[in-house]
Formats: structure tokens, C-alpha cells, sequence
């Protein structure tokens, strides 16, 4: 199965999803967007045997462009794994400390971001298009974390999955307004044009957030969903696209 994997060690598994043609939908993996809910399960099983970690221990969300943030724990594994209704309803960051239970956000040009502490260890999952990103979500979800102990800066990796990036990702001013509104620093992150509207760049508005809080290893995406024929992109093939998975989970045994 097409993926990027960031980390696959004795401690963490983390990864993203890329579109396949050769596989059903394309390797769609989001059940509350897709033509065919057994397709998508059918590419969920593939991959839960290729890391061989079964549905029954995934715990997922069913994102709504907020900015709540839900601790997973092994009571909630399998919501939203077989069925979208039994999701983590409105929430769009998902964290855990508890070994097996995998966790991951959904997106098509919206960044996907993977916080992972092996010191906790701890591992976050973020959804952030614009919206997320005006709201703060990254930096709200960091916060939490430091403030609970479960995420240190020194000792914390940040992963980035495909999105739209600077060169593609256009708005009108009423984004740009919101952003300022809400104070999102926005340095080297906006180009303003002619025409009453803006480019922006919410993967490195993304990595301001988590550099306030002293976080070093950040591992930007080079993956432009809009043009790159490996990513899903709702910009550019409408209602009918899928969406990468952004996950990982904590292997057996690690959790304090």
C-alpha cells in the first residue's frame, strides 16, 4: 500500500496514506467521505494487516474544522473504525498515551500534522485546514499536552502530511481578516494579491505554532496536494475525492 512512513521503530509506528489507483476509491481511507463504504474498509483491512494492528483497536475521529481535542484511550478503540457514525464526533486532534490504540486524522489539502514524544511516550494527531489554523488548534493541542506533561519540546518529533502548500493555497481576505483577528502569526506565510485575494501558507503558519513552544524536529511535507497525482485534493477533483489517513500508535508495552 502507497504510504509515506515517518517512523516504524520498536517504540512508534507513524505514517500517511497516499492515493493508489490501483486500489479501490484510490486508497480512500475516510468512511464519512467516499462512494463506497466497503471499499474504504476494504483498504482499512489492507492496511491494518500490513501493520498489523486490527480495526478493532482503531479509535478515530469525525473531524468538523474545530479546534476540540480528545484524549483516546482503549475504551474507545473501534469508533469510527467499521462505521462513521460511531466516530469521535467533532473532534479534530486525538491524542493517547496508551500502547495499541492507533490513532489519525483524515485530509485532503488540509494539513495533517503527528506530534510524537517516545519519552511519555505520547502521540497526537492534529486536523488543520485554514479554519483549524485560525482557530489555533495546533498551538491549543500543544499546550494541553505540555501542560499535562504527556508532550516535552526537546524531546518531541513533528510530522506533516501532504497539503495544499504556499503556492497553491488561495483565499479571500475575509481568511486573511480572521487570522489577524485571531492573532495567528502569519510571518513569511502571506502574500497578498491584485485581485483581492491571498496566498498562505498554513503548513508554515503550522510550524510557527510549534516552534513558540520551543518544539526543533519538525518535519515539513513537500507534497502539494493540488498538483501532485499521489495526494488526494478536494481543490482540485471536488466532492468526489478521498483522503489521506494520518495516523500512528504506540507499540506494545511502551506506555508508563
Amino acid at each position: 500500500m502507497n504510504k509515506i512512513i515517518y517512523q516504524n521503530d520498536q517504540q512508534i509506528y507513524a505514517a500517511t496514506t497516499m492515493r493508489d489507483p490501483a486500489l479501490p476509491e484510490a486508497n480512500n481511507m475516510a468512511l464519512h467521505v467516499c462512494i463506497n463504504p466497503i471499499d474504504v474498509l476494504q483498504n482499512r483491512k489492507k492496511l491494518a494487516e500490513e501493520i498489523q494492528l486490527p480495526l478493532e483497536k482503531w479509535a478515530l475521529p469525525w473531524q468538523k474544522h474545530t479546534a476540540n481535542i480528545a484524549r483516546v484511550t482503549k475504551e474507545d478503540q473501534g469508533k469510527g473504525a467499521f462505521d462513521a457514525a460511531t466516530s469521535l464526533l467533532n473532534i479534530d486532534a486525538v491524542y493517547t498515551t496508551e500502547p495499541n490504540v492507533l490513532i489519525g486524522v483524515f485530509t485532503a489539502d488540509c494539513v495533517g500534522l503527528l506530534l510524537v514524544d517516545e519519552s511519555t511516550p505520547c502521540i497526537a494527531a492534529i486536523h488543520s485546514g485554514w479554519k483549524g489554523t485560525v482557530q489555533a488548534i495546533t498551538d491549543k493541542t500543544v499546550t494541553e499536552l505540555i501542560d499535562k506533561g504527556l508532550l516535552h519540546p526537546e524531546t518531541t518529533k513533528a510530522y506533516f502530511s501532504p497539503s495544499l502548500l504556499y503556492s497553491t493555497l488561495e483565499v479571500g481576505m475575509e481568511v486573511v481578516e480572521q487570522l489577524k483577528a485571531n492573532q495567528i502569526d502569519m510571518t513569511d506565510c502571506l502574500r497578498l494579491m491584485p485581485n483581492d485575494k491571498a496566498f498562505i501558507d498554513n503548513q508554515g503558519m503550522n510550524i510557527r505554532m510549534l516552534q513558540k513552544h520551543g518544539i526543533t524536529q519538525i518535519y515539513p511535507s513537500q507534497y502539494d496536494t493540488k498538483p501532485n497525482a499521489c495526494c488526494f485534493s478536494y481543490r482540485r477533483d471536488g466532492k468526489k475525492t478521498g483522503e489521506h489517513f494520518t495516523f500512528g500508535f504506540i507499540k506494545k508495552g511502551l506506555s508508563k
